[in-house]
């Protein structure tokens, strides 16, 4: 009875453990993203045609896949960037920065009836 009973419970042991790597298994999308982001092409075109219409509509709301960690920091460093822009340090409307971008020669969009010579177009 107790040889029987541990064959059962390592017949059991197994089989969980010969499972557990069906859990670790990456996701089509992540799968593209990765051969996306080391330049492979081909594999990605792959795994691309290979994805159901459900994993390509996933990658499409950004499920299943995981950034990388330099690309979380450098997104949460825009996003820190963003909201002291937004706070009053730097430029909050799209005149402002207007205003702090140089144009070539002093010239700009309002100047460009001048320059033509005309106010209306010809047709």
């Amino acid at each position: 009875m107790t040889t029987r009973s541990s064959i059962l419970l390592l017949t059991l042991v197994l089989s969980a453990a010969s499972g557990c790597f069906l859990f670790h298994k990456k996701s089509p999308q992540q799968e593209y993203t990765e051969a996306l982001m080391r330049g492979n092409s081909m594999q990605a075109s792959q795994v691309w045609l290979n994805m159901s219409p459900e994993d390509r509509m996933k990658f499409a709301r950004g499920e299943g896949f995981q950034p990388d960690e330099s690309t979380k920091k450098d997104v949460q460093q825009m996003m820190m960037n963003h909201y002291e822009n937004q706070s009053g340090e730097g430029p909050s409307t799209a005149e402002q920065m207007e205003e702090q971008m140089p144009t070539p020669l002093g010239a700009s969009l309002k100047d460009l009836p001048a320059a033509s010579g005309s106010s209306s177009p010809a047709n």
